[in-house]
C-alpha cells in the first residue's frame, strides 16, 4: 500500500469528539460568533478542562489568567484557539490507539517536545499565527500510528533506525514512504488548513527558501526533538544543515533556548493532551 491507501484506512481508527466537529463548522462560519463557539466548547468539559490549562500554560505567555472560553476567544482569537482544539482533538483520538509495536512513550514525548520547539522558534523569527506551527510539530509522526494500527511488523521495523539511518531514511526502506508523507494524507483526509499540512509534509525537505519559513521551522523541530529524544544517536550539528539556521538569522544558542523550552514545559503539556502517558515520568 501507499502513503494515501494507508492514511484512507485510518480515516475510522481516529474518532474525534462531536465537539471538535462542531467548533470546526463554526470556526469555518462567517455568521457565528463567538460566544457560539464558547457554547459549543463548553458543552465538553474534558475540551474545555485542556483549552483553559494550555491557554494559561507558559506556551501562550499571557500577562493574566483566562478563567473563562469566552475570555480565552477573546485573548487568543478564533485562529490560535482553533489550532488548540485541533490539538486536543487529534491528542485524544490518537490516544486511545494501543499496540506492542511502537514505543508510545516516545512517540509522545517526541511529538509534543517537536510541537514546543517548533511554537518557540515560530514566535524567535516573528512569524505570524505560529500555532500552526505547534500543531505540525505534535502531528509531525502521526503516520507512525496510522501504519501502527495497520502494519505493526513494519512499525516495529521502523524503529531500528541508527546514527547512520535516520528514521525517515528507514521508513522509506521499509514502507516506501514517510510517515510525514502518510501524516499528510491524512491530515488533507481530515481537510485541516494547508498552513499547517505543508510544512508537516515538507519537513524532510532539504531545498531550503528563506520565503519558506514554516518549512525550515518545521525542518528545524523535528530534528531538534529527534536529537533531544536521542543523545545517545544523535546531535544536533549532525541533523542540522547549517545553511537553515543562516536563512533563519539563527544561532546555536538559539537552538539550545528552543530545547530547553520544550524540556521545561513538555511534561505539562503532556500531562493536558495525554495523562496515560505522562504518568510514567
Amino acid at each position: 500500500m501507499n502513503a494515501m491507501q494507508y492514511a484512507q484506512k485510518a480515516v475510522d481508527l481516529f474518532v474525534f469528539p462531536d465537539s471538535y466537529i462542531r467548533v470546526k463548522e463554526l470556526m469555518e462560519s462567517d455568521t457565528a460568533s463567538l460566544d457560539d463557539i464558547a457554547e459549543v466548547i463548553l458543552l465538553d468539559p474534558v475540551l474545555t478542562s485542556k483549552l483553559l490549562k494550555l491557554a494559561n500554560s507558559a506556551v501562550y505567555r499571557l500577562p493574566y489568567q483566562v478563567e473563562s472560553v469566552s475570555k480565552a476567544l477573546l485573548v487568543l482569537g478564533k485562529s490560535q484557539l482553533y489550532n488548540l482544539v485541533v490539538s486536543i482533538a487529534v491528542s485524544s483520538a490518537c490516544s486511545k490507539l494501543t499496540s506492542s509495536a511502537v514505543d508510545l512513550e516516545r512517540f509522545w514525548e517526541q511529538s509534543v517536545n517537536a510541537a514546543l520547539i517548533a511554537k518557540y522558534l515560530a514566535n524567535f523569527c516573528g512569524l505570524r499565527q505560529p500555532d500552526r506551527l505547534y500543531v505540525a510539530g505534535l502531528l509531525h509522526n502521526i503516520g507512525e500510528l496510522v501504519v501502527m494500527q495497520q502494519a505493526p511488523e513494519s512499525a516495529a521495523s521502523c524503529q531500528n533506525y541508527t546514527d547512520e539511518i535516520k528514521p525517515w531514511q528507514l521508513q522509506q526502506t521499509i514502507l516506501g514512504f514517510t510517515y510525514a508523507a502518510c501524516g499528510a494524507e491524512l491530515l488533507n483526509l481530515w481537510q485541516l488548513p494547508d498552513s499547517i499540512v505543508e510544512p508537516l509534509a515538507r519537513q524532510h525537505s532539504t531545498q531550503f527558501n528563506a520565503s519558506e519559513p514554516d518549512v525550515l521551522i518545521s525542518y528545524l523541530a523535528v530534528r531538534l526533538a529527534l536529537a533531544n529524544q536521542h543523545p545517545d544517536l544523535y546531535s544536533v550539528k549532525t541533523l542540522v544543515d547549517p545553511f537553515v539556521l543562516e536563512l533563519l538569522h539563527l544561532e546555536q544558542a538559539d537552538l539550545i533556548k528552543a530545547i530547553d523550552f520544550c524540556n521545561t514545559e513538555g511534561l505539562f503539556i503532556l500531562s493536558v493532551l495525554n495523562p496515560r502517558i505522562s504518568t510514567i515520568y
